[in-house]
């Protein structure tokens, strides 16, 4: 029996430090660690949603898949798509939706890098400063005209945002928000309103 509890305790502790070990050396190689959207920033992104939104939603850096999820759930006519490449984050995603069982949702270990976002008509993501560098020639050369772009805590550099919306948490988390023009050089000098009004609809609301 005291053999028996050792054993059981010594796997346990492999299996954690492994489990620690790889979520530690995929941080460091992508160059943030798999945080999940809190509550508070989850419910202020859901609610600026415009709820007409349509087509196919990507959740770039979905990490232990709690975004994605919830965008699937508050938009049931989407298909939204969660990316990942941390194994451990990206297989706790997968057992998550397993046992959610939502149509509308699919969890792919793929890098962003390699995939195109031409017929996305909203992108999420919670990155690092350095992949928004990147994203930010993807989305010059990929998003099609009137894209929304949410962006958790980052910036996209270069881009004026449509609205910053500011969570009142520990860390004052803005969230900001984007919409592609054609050059993006309507977005970047129109305010809030005025780019609005212009589009005829309201897309982006501040609740």
């Amino acid at each position: 029996m005291t053999i028996s509890i050792i054993v059981t305790f010594f796997v346990t502790m492999f299996v954690i430090f492994w489990v620690w070990m790889s979520v530690v050396v995929w941080s460091l190689k992508n160059g943030i660690s798999p945080m999940p959207t809190s509550d508070k920033v989850r419910r202020k992104v859901l609610a600026s949603i415009p709820p007409n939104t349509q087509g196919k939603i990507v959740d770039l850096g979905s990490g232990w898949g709690n975004m994605a999820i919830q965008l699937a759930k508050h938009l049931p006519h989407c298909q939204v798509i969660g990316y990942e490449t941390s194994p451990i984050p990206y297989y706790f995603s997968k057992l998550w939706l397993y046992f959610d069982k939502l149509q509308n949702l699919a969890i792919e270990k793929n890098d962003f890098s390699n995939i195109s976002l031409k017929d996305k008509s909203l992108i999420y993501t919670y990155l690092y400063p350095g992949a928004m560098k990147v994203l930010k020639k993807k989305f010059d050369d990929e998003l099609t005209p009137g894209t929304i772009v949410i962006s958790n805590t980052f910036a996209v550099p270069g881009w004026d945002p449509i609205q910053v919306l500011e969570v009142k948490d520990m860390y004052n988390t803005r969230i900001y928000m984007y919409i592609k023009s054609n050059s993006n050089i309507e977005a970047h000098n129109a305010k809030p309103t005025d780019y609005l009004k212009n589009k005829g609809e309201n897309l982006i609301h501040n609740p």
